[in-house]
């Protein structure tokens, strides 16, 4: 069955856009998770540190201040504070996430806590930092022993108070991330979408063309990235009028010489049709027939031009015996250059391989070709060698004949088609060696 592929499944523009969009979300979202646990760990470190400071200032407080009560017992220096505290009527939210203790050491009597501290102590600890469950909750405290006076102090804080701190950090962050995330993909569309115009308006060019319009694409604007295949356009187009105007010039030189056999033929057939004479209508009827042979050899000139002419190649070549080729050209040539008295002449070293990759039938016809031209060019009683040579891993073919030859200023033009020397009294078509040409362009021989 067909399967045809969806235009936005092959869009270049949405490939680049969901690219570009998962590139940048991709690091947004690891920036975002990185600067969180960064902040994170900033924030408990900042904490910690105020613990610590308002560990030391409630150390020093409660020297100073004990030292005014001194006469006093502890018991009268013991104060408490409760919840139901009036100063919490303009306390703030988080006080009851704050919680200090004063003890007297080794006594391990309660001088002093905050109205959010238990009676028990904040942590067991003697000193340094801990971690530890209160009323349920997580806190983090503190504890600081000044041992020339035997006070303790404690002080701890709600590990909510940090979460809700990143929390809030992450959410400011997040929050301005995920509204810029669609603006940043219409802007990035309409980016691309700008950025394509150029391609846009090389395809609607190409589009709009006319069939016979094969003039080169202007290049002048075209982006770097796009203009290898403006290049390679171009070099269509030129290979394109190229092979047209091969065409057309074919098409009118061949119908120019088949014009001139067909008038010939007809003049006879008329001769000969109007002639009472039988003599002289045997005469105009044999004639008729010689025209119709060379129409004929003609057209398969032509056929034979056509099927190795356009500028394809050759299909994939395979392994082919030149030397068995050559020997059956000879033998299909044989009876031809007997008329003539021609002698044809094989010189080859048969223990040689001289297989050549190629096209076997074209070869063929290359080789019928160059044969024919030699024995019909070659004056009775001549010869014709052929000869095949291996020479630094390739296959030499060469075909000489002791025929008059061809003036050095005219080997060019004899491969042009339809040419023919003048002096000439051998009839041809004048297309056999531009059909041996091409066979060999094609064989890069």
């Amino acid at each position: 069955g067909l399967y045809h592929r969806s235009p936005m499944r092959d869009s270049i523009r949405r490939r680049l856009l969901l690219t570009l969009l998962s590139i940048t979300a991709a690091i947004w979202t690891i920036a975002v998770i990185t600067g969180y646990y960064d902040a994170r760990h900033e924030i408990g470190e900042l904490f910690d540190a105020q613990l610590a400071q308002s560990a030391r200032t409630l150390l020093s407080v409660a020297g100073h201040e004990l030292e005014e009560l001194e006469g006093r017992t502890l018991d009268t220096a013991h104060i408490h504070f409760h919840a139901d505290s009036p100063l919490l009527a303009d306390g703030h939210e988080y006080e009851h996430k704050l919680a200090y203790q004063l003890w007297k050491q080794p006594e391990n009597t309660l001088l002093l806590r905050s109205f959010s501290a238990p009676d028990s102590p904040l942590s067991e600890l003697p000193s340094g930092f801990s971690t530890r469950p209160i009323n349920s909750e997580l806190w983090r405290v503190l504890s600081l022993r000044d041992e020339a006076s035997g006070f303790q102090v404690q002080v701890g804080q709600a590990l909510a108070i940090r979460e809700e701190l990143t929390d809030d950090i992450a959410r400011r962050i997040g929050i301005p991330i995920a509204i810029a995330l669609p603006l940043l993909a219409l802007l990035i569309f309409i980016g691309i979408g700008r950025s394509m115009r150029p391609l846009q308006r090389l395809a609607e060019a190409v589009v709009h063309r006319a069939p016979n319009n094969l003039e080169p694409i202007d290049s002048t604007n075209v982006p770097s990235e796009i203009r290898p295949l403006v290049n390679a356009l171009n070099s269509l187009f030129e290979r394109l009028g190229n092979a047209f105007e091969h065409d057309r010039r074919f098409t009118a030189d061949a119908a120019h010489e088949l014009r001139t056999p067909l008038a010939a033929m007809k003049t006879q057939a008329q001769v000969a049709k109007r002639s009472k004479d039988p003599a002289e209508r045997d005469s105009a009827i044999g004639k008729m027939l010689e025209g119709v042979d060379r129409a004929t050899r003609l057209v398969e000139q032509l056929l034979t031009l056509a099927r190795v002419d356009p500028d394809t190649g050759l299909a994939r070549g395979k392994p082919v015996d030149l030397l068995q080729l050559t020997e059956n050209a000879i033998a299909d040539h044989e009876q031809r250059s007997r008329t003539k008295g021609i002698t044809l002449q094989l010189k080859a070293d048969k223990t040689h391989n001289h297989s050549v990759t190629g096209h076997q039938d074209s070869l063929s016809i290359l080789l019928r070709n160059l044969l024919d031209n030699a024995i019909r060019y070659t004056p009775e009683g001549g010869n014709v060698r052929i000869s095949l040579a291996e020479e630094n891993g390739s296959t030499t073919m060469c075909i000489a004949d002791s025929g008059p030859g061809v003036p050095e200023k005219e080997r060019e033009r004899i491969f042009d088609r339809f040419i023919r020397l003048a002096g000439q009294e051998t009839g041809g078509s004048g297309l056999g060696l531009s059909i041996v040409q091409r066979i060999a362009e094609l064989h890069q021989a």
